[in-house]
């Protein structure tokens, strides 16, 4: 039998869809149910369940919940949108059972993601590693004065940033906080981080992006005080002065149950309401 999860909202039409999802796959899979939440820990799956698909009922959030607790593992995740955008959840409620079954059949289309890996290096030791599905975005508390970053590329330090704060986003991640930041959006096969400042102190700071495989660092400034790393807004850790954040491409990758009728830059056009003269 194939081990599907399916994450949902705590919320009564999400539960209600995964009830229904259950009850159309209970003969051919083993179904675990992982209601998402960044408050609790995931469930654990029953011995012996390896989850081979993972079906997302909520909005953007959802998935990338469902992507970070087990999409990270292997298994493609499909996102059923029940939010607002959908923008990476991309199927629509009414084709749920459609593109389960051509999932379920090895018959959907998958697309793979690069994600990131970080470390934090702090005395020459590392105290945090994870992993981040759409950005790592260091930022100061609400009391918190400006930060200054110093960026490292191969080996040297190329830039000093002076902001409130600085995004790390992957090519998935780039139309979300970085693009409101005013970040460039990067199409998601395209093996590259993407640097972003948050309200620059000079107008001549603007976002670079920058291949994985040159060694990308930030190096926290001095005086730096209440200042938070946190990973696609669902886990966080403290940062000091001198702190070093060491960015790779990670070896895992999140494939991710696409539209069949959709391509990324209809998504773009459609749920963003870029490269269109009727804004979404």
């Amino acid at each position: 039998m194939t081990d599907v999860v399916i994450v949902h909202k705590n919320d009564a039409a999400a539960m209600e869809l995964a009830d229904r999802t259950e009850a159309a796959v209970s003969g051919r899979c083993r179904v675990h149910r992982d209601v998402s939440s960044s408050l609790e820990p995931s469930p654990q799956p029953p011995p012996g369940f390896k989850a081979q698909l993972v079906v997302s009922l909520g909005g953007d959030g959802t998935l990338i919940h469902a992507a970070r607790t087990w999409g990270l593992k292997g298994a493609p995740v499909m996102g059923v949108n029940l939010g607002r955008v959908g923008f990476l959840a991309e199927i629509e409620p009414e084709r749920l059972m459609e593109v389960l079954e051509a999932a379920l059949d090895g018959q959907a289309r998958l697309d793979e993601r690069t994600v990131l890996d970080y470390s934090i290096w702090r005395d020459g030791r590392p105290v945090c590693q994870s992993t981040a599905v759409n950005d790592a975005v260091v930022n100061k508390g609400a009391m918190s004065r400006i930060v200054s970053f110093k960026l490292s590329v191969a080996g040297k330090d190329y830039w000093t940033y002076r902001a409130d704060g600085l995004i790390l986003a992957t090519p998935t991640g780039s139309t979300a906080y970085n693009l409101s930041a005013g970040g460039p959006v990067v199409h998601p096969i395209l093996p590259a981080v993407v640097v972003t400042p948050i309200c620059p102190f000079t107008l001549a700071t603007r976002s670079i992006i920058l291949p994985l495989d040159c060694n990308v660092e930030v190096v926290i400034g001095e005086k730096a005080a209440d200042v938070i790393l946190t990973a696609d807004g669902q886990s966080s850790f403290s940062l000091a002065s001198g702190d070093r954040i060491k960015v790779t491409k990670s070896e895992a990758v999140l494939k991710l149950v696409t539209n069949p009728q959709r391509h990324y830059l209809d998504t773009l056009r459609v749920k963003l309401g870029l490269f269109s003269d009727k804004p979404a």
